[in-house]
């Protein structure tokens, strides 16, 4: 039989772990950073995300309360020529609502046909918008206004 000296018990005794533990609290020391950046970035995402929902939650709100600015139907809106000084307010609103939600949820596609579904409702409207025709919203946003108008 044949022994083989490993030095095993080399890896128990005091000296050895004390020459490394500088290189081990390195280590450590860099896995806890990026834990930490991780967390912060995770922190940051999920309070866009939460103030993307509240925002168009008081989107909702503003539609429930102005149903007929809501259905964006031309005829309920103006009258004799005239906009229903109102209603620019409401597309505004609904405009930087679905701006913050495209910033926070980009790749997801179900946020972006309803945001669409929303803008068709409303394209008679945004064909004439100054701020759609100087491109005052972000470049998804006015990416998926394009599309529509």
């Amino acid at each position: 039989m044949i022994c083989l000296d490993t030095n095993a018990a080399n890896l128990l005794t005091f000296e050895f772990w004390n020459e490394r533990a500088d290189i081990i609290m390195a280590v450590v020391a860099v896995l806890a950073l990026m834990l930490t950046l991780q967390q912060l970035r995770s922190g940051r995402q999920e309070s866009r995300r939460a103030t993307a929902y509240a925002t168009y939650q008081e989107y909702l709100k503003n539609c429930a309360d102005n149903p007929k600015f809501a259905y964006g139907n031309k005829n309920d809106i103006v009258s004799n020529g005239v906009t229903h000084e109102k209603y620019p307010w409401f597309v505004s609103q609904m405009l930087f609502t679905f701006e913050q939600v495209l910033e926070t949820s980009k790749s997801d596609k179900q946020w972006r046909t309803a945001i669409q579904s929303q803008l068709e409702k409303h394209a008679w409207y945004l064909q004439g918008s100054n701020t759609v025709k100087r491109e005052e919203w972000s470049k998804d946003l006015m990416t998926l206004i394009k599309e529509v108008i």
